[in-house]
């Protein structure tokens, strides 16, 4: 890996302290690049693991860091933390920003990558100010949520997605009482379909856990500190504490000269860059990309696509016309025995899923499809077929749907295929 050298005069700026702005820093030094590297974050930390929070609230911070901090400076890679972005503009190429001692600061760049992430969705509800109502996206959050998580105390989750039902699993194994209120009627049902979502309602049950779907917050009821939850059709639920999951909304209000979509994302061509902005690349939470094999425009909210986009997009920051390829896949591990993997993307074909294995004990395997083509796979305990079919995807060799109908092809015969062609010899 490269060094800075005093001698080129680049600035690369990376907006954001997570995985994207990490691996965009890692890979210009791998790939040669001697200028200054400049990541600017609003965290007081360096890049960690934020996945790790809703799976194991009271983890130090120090445990989940990516990197040392000894890394950064053996690779002169520059971190201003605590740092709150405050106006990219893109006509003068400055990002202007307030430093840790409130200080404004300009800084001038050659190309940017934008990669601040998500702002949590609060509920704009009578009650929402109150104490003991929480959002998670800091390990400040999640320690916070800890604290208050002991033995019988009756903590109230709202959203049924990943953060949600990690966070209830990690509030349920620490002894509370934990109910989750939802807008659908099942457990991952936006990304799973209803008949895999009804699984999860079922483990829910069985751990304890209530499930309250269909259902919407109308306020939080207490005095300085929320004591219940009034639903909309009535119902009080006692609550020591809140935490509401309900997805994140891209973290863009300080660009200017740039147009953004209906959702505030950075719409990119394949290479990250941005439509109207050459010199401007975006990842992770922010970036609405063509998917490769529809062309539709996604934004996937999951650490391993903004890892890997941080990563092409430093390829195309430096002029390597690398097109973002991989295949999304995001994985969660609920009360301790459940591994849930989701590899692909499929947000039409959730009604259209052939379901192998034994759903009731939970180890399966879904296959999403359209037409004839499996556009995603979710596995739960059955970790290495998400893995041999996120490689098949990649490669263009996953078995068709008619195969799957015929009995021809099961999560043996896709392991196998892959055996196949790993052992096949290379082209000339």
């Amino acid at each position: 890996m490269s060094k800075r050298k005093s001698s080129d005069q680049r600035v690369f700026a990376l907006l954001g302290g997570g995985p994207a702005s990490l691996g965009a820093a890692e890979t210009l030094r791998q790939e040669g690049f001697t200028g200054r590297i400049v990541m600017v974050t609003r965290e007081p930390h360096l890049p960690y693991d934020r996945v790790q929070l809703s799976k194991a609230l009271d983890k130090p911070v120090e445990k989940l860091l990516l990197r040392p901090e000894s890394f950064y400076k053996d690779y002169d890679i520059e971190v201003v933390r605590n740092a709150s972005v405050t106006k990219l503009d893109t006509k003068s190429q400055n990002v202007h920003y307030t430093n840790g001692d409130a200080q404004k600061e300009t800084l001038h760049y050659d190309k940017v990558l934008v990669a601040t992430g998500g702002t949590p969705r609060k509920l704009f509800v009578p009650g929402s100010d109150m104490k003991n109502i929480f959002t998670l996206r800091t390990p400040e959050d999640a320690a916070k949520i800890a604290q208050l998580a002991k033995k019988g105390q009756k903590m109230i989750v709202v959203g049924g997605s990943f953060i949600g039902m990690e966070v209830a699993s990690s509030l349920a194994k620490k002894g509370c009482d934990v109910a989750v209120i939802a807008m659908e009627s099942v457990p991952f049902e936006r990304v799973l379909g209803k008949k895999v979502g009804a699984s999860f309602a079922r483990k829910l049950q069985k751990e304890g856990v209530e499930w309250f779907g269909t259902s919407q917050v109308r306020l939080f009821r207490g005095n300085e500190a929320v004591n219940g939850v009034e639903l909309e059709d009535g119902e009080v639920l006692p609550a020591d504490a809140v935490v509401v999951g309900a997805g994140v909304l891209p973290n863009t209000r300080f660009i200017e000269g740039l147009s953004l979509d209906k959702n505030g994302a950075i719409v990119v061509n394949p290479l990250l860059q941005a439509e109207a902005c050459d010199n401007l690349f975006a990842a992770g939470d922010v970036c609405a990309y063509p998917a490769i094999r529809t062309g539709q425009r996604v934004r996937i909210e999951h650490w391993d696509v903004a890892m890997q986009q941080g990563r092409v997009a430093a390829q195309n920051m430096l002029g390597k016309f690398q097109p973002f390829t991989t295949t999304p896949f995001f994985w969660s591990g609920l009360f301790g025995n459940l591994n849930l993997r989701f590899v692909g993307h499929a947000p039409e074909a959730l009604d259209r899923v052939i379901i192998e294995g034994d759903v009731s004990n939970m180890e399966f395997i879904s296959y999403y499809t359209e037409d004839d083509e499996i556009r995603a796979v979710a596995t739960v305990n059955k970790d290495p077929v998400a893995v041999a079919c996120a490689e098949l995807m990649r490669r263009g060799q996953m078995p068709r749907v008619a195969e799957l109908m015929l009995g021809t092809v099961n999560a043996e015969v896709i392991l196998q295929r892959l055996r196949n062609l790993s052992k096949a010899p290379a082209r000339a």
